[in-house]
């Protein structure tokens, strides 16, 4: 079975009984219901052939991410449930499903309370999501960080004059996914999800707790967090033809802040984090990561409005980092045009400072009908050695999407 519904607990199937409980037992049906959601081809091209046995010079996928929605007394008690599903043609791992959200919202006043399988991003700047905990990547899905597998969860959040407190229960622990050595984009040798490795008896039932504040102050948006639990990014043990993933608990706070002024957003994160293995050995650490995104309004005296991102993201671990942005230097623009068709561009880069090594990244989208979009997806990297697994994978991806 993907990795990607490998041993989901058993006990989510209570989550259908409880959404579904506060309305049977009241004897009343939802006052509004609603599907929605997206239906997606995909199409990718690589620059070059591969440098790996089995693995295919292009592929093409399908993809399709519904939401059934229903309500009770006014919206303040919701259901959701978004299941996603993808057949790939290059990869066997990356056809997969999973469940995005399954889950009962309760608003009560000031307190709200959220149960089942959910997604939830922490975060403000553009590149690298240090503060981002709660889910686990998807890196079959692409490797941006941007696609995360359904967290179960009980979440108690209140509302005060100062912002948002928020708590986390994670009772059960998603393995990140990772291309198979039919998969282009991967690591050399690839990754065996299926054999991991966990420093917890537990397992994949080791308990985690997260605690997180957000607030506006002014023109100052605020986030404090504290996590611990298994870290969802993990070591690699090899094993002699295969990495065996390792997860390890760790203890992480993290800050984040966005500061407006005028047209200029100032962007940072950072977090300190106790208990990750680096490369080779258990060391704490601490990451940075902070810039700025300049927008110049009505381009040309047009309509369109383009901002200008620098970034810059720095790990205290160096090379011994289990991550690409340990002294990296972000640079971007961000396109869009306001016109009937949402038409928007963002071109980024990421460069190593220590060697050049660099990894460009194309963001494109246009809205074709009131059903139908477009989109273009790429990747180059640049002056990287031979070696490295990436080196031949540039790629160019585009998708067309029917929501319905």
């Amino acid at each position: 079975m993907p990795s990607a519904c490998r041993r989901w607990p058993a006990e989510l199937a209570l989550v259908l009984a409880l959404s579904a409980g506060p309305a049977a037992a009241a004897g009343l049906a939802p006052e509004y219901t609603e599907v929605f959601g997206e239906i997606e081809l995909e199409a990718t091209g690589f620059a070059e052939a591969p440098q790996f046995a089995g693995q295919a010079r292009h592929g093409a996928s399908i993809a399709g991410k519904p939401t059934f929605l229903a309500e009770w007394n006014g919206g303040d008690l919701a259901f959701r449930f978004t299941p996603f599903g993808r057949l790939d043609s290059g990869d066997p791992r990356r056809s997969h499903w999973d469940i995005r959200e399954l889950k009962l919202d309760l608003a009560a006043g000031d307190w709200s309370f959220t149960v089942g399988a959910d997604t939830v991003f922490w975060g403000k700047t553009e590149a690298v999501h240090l503060v981002d905990i709660i889910n686990q990547t998807d890196a079959v899905e692409d490797i941006d960080d941007e696609d995360r597998l359904g967290q179960p969860m009980l979440k108690v959040a209140r509302i005060t004059p100062i912002g948002e407190f928020a708590a986390f229960y994670l009772p059960y622990f998603r393995e990140r996914t990772f291309p198979g050595g039919h998969g282009r984009l991967r690591l050399d040798p690839p990754v065996d999800t299926g054999d991991p490795v966990y420093r917890s008896g537990a397992k994949e039932w080791t308990p985690s707790f997260a605690l997180r504040y957000a607030g506006v102050f002014g023109d100052v948006d605020l986030g404090l967090s504290a996590f611990h639990g298994l870290g969802r990014d993990p070591a690699f043990k090899f094993d002699g033809s295969h990495l065996r993933p390792v997860y390890e608990r760790i203890t992480q706070a993290g800050i984040d802040v966005q500061y407006t002024s005028g047209p200029t957003l100032w962007k940072g994160e950072g977090i300190y984090r106790w208990g990750q293995k680096n490369a080779a050995l258990d060391e704490d650490f601490a990451a940075l990561t902070g810039g700025l995104e300049h927008t110049l309004f009505g381009i040309a005296e047009t309509n369109a409005d383009l901002g200008l991102i620098a970034e810059y993201a720095w790990d205290s671990r160096g090379g011994k980092a289990l991550t690409a942005f340990e002294n990296d230097l972000v640079l971007g623009t961000r396109l869009t045009l306001n016109d009937e068709q949402d038409t928007s561009l963002l071109l980024t880069g990421a460069i190593e400072t220590t060697d050049g090594a660099t990894a460009l990244r194309l963001e494109a989208e246009w809205r074709l009908s009131a059903h139908w979009k477009a989109a273009v997806e790429g990747m180059g990297f640049l002056n990287r050695d031979t070696p490295d697994p990436f080196a031949r994978d540039s790629f160019l991806r585009l998708k067309l999407s029917y929501f319905f």
